[in-house]
């Protein structure tokens, strides 16, 4: 398998021009968007919250959790740059339906969990709302610790101008991605999409000079032959994609969060999946040229779209178009990130993550029916092994 590795990757390297297109035409996008699309970023982003902004909340438990609930409302509603008034439902559902139709917000206590329940509008009121909900948990489950230790004395250490003893991070709306940071996650996300072009060319190129049927007669078999594939362009297409990163980090000035192995954990599901079906599709359709002519000239450009590509998408758009948009990793890849960069939230960088886990573990099933398909053919052949 190693050979097979080595040579695909040493395939891929030796045409210089398009490895250096794969490489600095993403710069080149997000610098173009990011300057033309600058005005219409910035037209929303001195606050996001300029209209009332309602949040809703079902208390189940009455006593200590309604008293701590009350004083950290009351110092919300003090706070002249955001607008979020809260209104007190007793019925869930009829809050559930709110959250559905008007796209307000949710809060449900119960026991000593906070459910919360949003259907954001876009991106940077989704990230802004997100950071005040998660500072308003927080200290919510410091003041029930406070009350642990010392009920008594809680109401009046709650209520002191000197809150040292929490530890609050306050959302800033000067972190609100602007059109360069949009897109300078996007167009990455974009360019990955175009990865799926090697293993299809490769796959048609050896098919066609009988360069599979020479391995095969090796004693390799079909499903080491797609499995070494497949690491040998994941292993290339991810050092392509950390050397934008890089660059467009330090050069651009492009911000990706405080950490940067985050960026990194988004990209691998992405090449999994843009890899993968560049290896499968190949492997059970013949016609390279169609199937190869309907993936570039169709089913990228409309993933391509879906995922925001090209025009900057809300991070809950509403209706079937939203559901629509799912289909795209690119959506995926874009929201993780997103979340995590102007929220701190993994969960949807989890969920991505797990996704790309299921589709490696589909790949891998999928090549081995196909490997042990194709076997038959060879068994007629001896190895030279």
């Amino acid at each position: 398998m190693i050979p097979i590795i080595k040579a695909t990757i040493l395939e891929c390297t030796r045409d210089r021009k398009n490895l250096m297109f794969m490489v600095f035409f993403p710069l080149f996008l997000i610098a173009l968007l990011g300057s033309v699309l600058t005005a219409i970023f910035s037209q929303g982003n001195d606050n996001p919250l300029t209209e009332e902004t309602y949040i809703y909340y079902v208390l189940e438990d009455s006593g200590k959790a309604k008293e701590i609930l009350d004083i950290f409302i009351n110092n919300l509603e003090k706070e002249k740059e955001i607008k979020l008034i809260f209104k007190k439902i007793e019925d869930l559902e009829t809050g559930k339906t709110k959250v559905q139709v008007n796209k307000d917000i949710l809060l449900h206590f119960k026991g000593d969990t906070i459910n919360v329940y949003s259907n954001d509008e876009d991106l940077i009121k989704s990230s802004y709302i997100y950071g005040i909900l998660s500072g308003l948990s927080n200290r919510l489950n410091s003041t029930m610790e406070v009350y642990k230790i010392n009920p008594i004395k809680a109401s009046e250490i709650i209520n002191r101008e000197d809150k040292d003893y929490i530890e609050e991070e306050k959302v800033k709306v000067s972190e609100s991605p602007s059109a360069m940071n949009y897109y300078g996650v996007a167009e990455i996300g974009l360019m990955i999409f175009y990865f799926i072009n090697y293993p299809l060319a490769t796959i048609k190129h050896q098919r066609k000079y009988s360069l599979k049927n020479r391995i095969s007669l090796s004693g390799i078999s079909t499903f080491k032959y797609y499995l070494s594939l497949f690491i040998a362009f994941f292993l290339f297409s991810f050092s392509c994609v950390t050397i934008t990163y890089l660059l467009s980090k330090f050069i651009l000035n492009i911000n990706y969060g405080s950490n940067p192995i985050i960026f990194l954990l988004a990209v691998m599901p992405f090449l999994i999946i843009v890899n993968g079906i560049g290896i499968i599709i190949p492997a059970i359709f013949k016609e390279e040229e169609i199937s190869g002519s309907i993936i570039s000239n169709i089913i990228i450009p409309a993933l391509t779209f879906l995922g925001g590509g090209y025009v900057a998408l809300g991070d809950d758009i509403g209706g079937m178009f939203n559901i629509i948009t799912n289909i795209s990793p690119l959506r995926w890849f874009n929201k993780s990130l997103f979340r995590y960069i102007y929220s701190g939230d993994f969960s949807i960088l989890r969920l991505w993550l797990i996704i790309g886990v299921v589709f490696l573990i589909a790949f891998i099933l999928v090549i081995s029916i196909i490997g042990r398909r194709s076997d038959k053919i060879y068994e007629k052949y001896p190895s030279i092994n």
